[in-house]
């Protein structure tokens, strides 16, 4: 017989489960009206008033270390979704899309710029290619830790585990692990990934790196070899060479929010400056991990001492005249049509009457 506490655990991973079913095809229904009559014409004149940038992560086949947040997202489907864009947008670089200057004239549409989080080579894979044929120029946002292949993201890593280990083994050691630092256990492997955001940032590369090794993981080494996931600094100069943009997405991918005055220094300002002296890059973004963002007060600090030239969290497209620190930007792994474009007319219809534009 299950215990009460599994077979309420059961009900609810049912009930989530059949919430987010019924969330992605309401999302799929407000894009399709955003870009049906009359309801397109509206959305595209809000799109020449927005800062429209777009992200991903990782492309290509699904891999261990990105299995936990993989979507289908493989060449063929990312060069679909790009040529999908093209029909609405402008690809331009990111600091043109961020400085947008009227004097250059208006552009046959709006400006849009692709990027990518956590520094994932993109040469590799032919994800080049497919920039290439479409005269895409791209931004990627790494992390610092990771250039060089000499580490493994502590998100990846739980990904890899999960992936190559039974579930039984990894949340047994995790329980076991999870006391010394007063917090609770899990009972699903699902639970893994939700449940390590809780941990303490200072502590999150010791506990994933003890996790690893009480599930009798390969060596990071030999993983790191064998898998190669992360630009180098040779890549990223032949990226660089090709036209495209590097940001910054932090050195180890916390949660910004709870980073400190030493935190936010080893975390932020040391990466940036480090980026900009190897890569002699004039125009450095910087990505949020999660899109969880530091207090406003600390970011426009950051941004007037010249740590960054611009910001971005993870909410959809922000309008022009945004303050440069506080950018957004739109998913394009999934529902991708809500995100660009359902989003915009649900705005429209959010307002209020008064203050709403005529479709």
């Amino acid at each position: 017989m299950f215990r009460p506490i599994v077979l309420l655990k059961t009900v609810r991973g049912e009930i989530l489960r059949s919430r987010e079913k019924a969330e992605i095809a309401v999302k799929k229904g407000i894009g399709w009206l955003a870009l049906s009559p009359p309801f397109d014409s509206w959305v595209r004149c809000q799109l020449w008033t927005r800062v429209n940038v777009v992200y991903a992560h990782y492309v290509g086949k699904s891999v261990p270390y990105f299995a936990d947040f993989y979507v289908g997202s493989t060449i063929e489907r990312f060069a679909r979704d790009l040529a999908a864009l093209k029909k609405h947008f402008e690809f331009a670089s990111l600091a043109e899309v961020v400085r947008q200057d009227p004097s250059r004239g208006k552009p046959s549409r709006p400006l849009l710029a692709l990027t990518f989080d956590d520094g994932f080579d993109t040469l590799r894979n032919g994800v080049m290619e497919v920039l290439d044929h479409y005269a895409i120029r791209a931004t990627s946002f790494v992390a610092t830790s990771t250039i060089g292949n000499v580490n493994l993201m502590w998100r990846n890593k739980l990904s890899a585990i999960r992936a190559l280990r039974e579930e039984s083994l990894y949340i047994g050691q995790y329980n076991s692990l999870m006391p010394k630092v007063g917090l609770p256990g899990i009972s699903r492997g699902d639970e893994l990934l939700p449940a390590s955001r809780d941990w303490p940032m200072a502590l999150k590369e010791e506990l994933v790196d003890l996790l690893w090794r009480a599930c009798d993981m390969p060596a990071l080494e030999e993983f790191l070899d064998e898998h190669r996931p992360y630009f180098t600094w040779e890549g990223l100069e032949r990226w660089l060479a090709a036209g495209h943009g590097v940001g910054l997405h932090t050195a180890t991918h916390p949660f910004c929010s709870r980073l400190g005055t030493e935190g936010i220094r080893a975390e932020i300002e040391e990466p940036a400056a480090l980026l900009k002296a190897t890569l002699g890059l004039r125009f450095l973004p910087f990505s949020y991990p999660f899109g969880v963002r530091l207090g406003a007060a600390a970011e426009r600090q950051l941004y007037e001492d010249g740590v960054f030239d611009c910001a971005f969290g993870i909410n959809g497209l922000v309008p022009q005249g945004t303050p440069a620190y506080r950018l957004e930007r739109a998913s394009m792994e999934e529902n991708l049509t809500f995100n660009v474009f359902g989003n915009v007319l649900l705005e429209g219809i959010r307002r209020p009457a008064g203050r709403r534009s005529a479709i």
